[in-house]
């Protein structure tokens, strides 16, 4: 009698468990991935790749028209490169591209992209590169502030009332408030 209570216990305890695990397992939502345009881009990039084959290291400006921001990559880099900035803004390749016409530069956003490039280099080279204070380097790339979103979510913290002018720095017109 000692000894079957315990193993009454345990065995109790047990079948307890499992059953919610098993209900766990049933009634758990799947995950839902967040980048909801990525098999619209990979469809792009395979029809591509498939165009491409041979091609891959290649450097991409003998391959591709109007490379004025990647000169120098290959083909493969590019096209790596291109879906991950899609990954970090959520678009597919329409937002940029003509599907039909991909060196067609109609879309506004080409330079855009351009400019963001060239702002993200100069952000990593002259100014995150020299801080000091981390243990590696730090380095920020489209993801960090649009976050699989189109538009960044916010242009950073609104000053709360009169700010103060860094010493050197341009001076307020007359009557204005500091």
């Amino acid at each position: 009698m000692k000894l079957l209570l315990p193993v009454l216990f345990l065995f109790i305890g047990v079948s307890s468990f499992m059953s919610m695990s098993e209900q766990a397992s049933q009634t758990a939502p799947k995950a839902i991935a967040k980048d909801t345009m990525m098999l619209d881009r990979e469809k792009y990039l395979t029809k591509l790749k498939d165009s491409l084959k041979g091609k891959e290291s290649m450097v991409a400006d003998s391959v591709f028209k109007n490379i004025k921001s990647l000169k120098g990559k290959s083909v493969e880099q590019v096209l790596s490169i291109m879906n991950n900035w899609g990954h970090a803004l959520g678009v597919t390749c329409k937002f940029c591209h003509e599907t039909t016409n991909w060196a067609s530069e109609k879309s506004r956003n080409h330079l855009r992209t351009r400019e963001m490039i060239v702002m993200n280099d100069r952000l990593n080279r002259d100014l995150l590169s020299q801080m000091k204070g981390f243990r590696q380097p730090v380095t920020m790339g489209c993801i960090s502030c649009h976050n699989e979103m189109k538009e960044p979510p916010h242009d950073g913290p609104r000053p709360q009332g009169p700010r103060q002018r860094p010493e050197g720095g341009p001076k307020p017109p007359e009557g204005a408030k500091n």
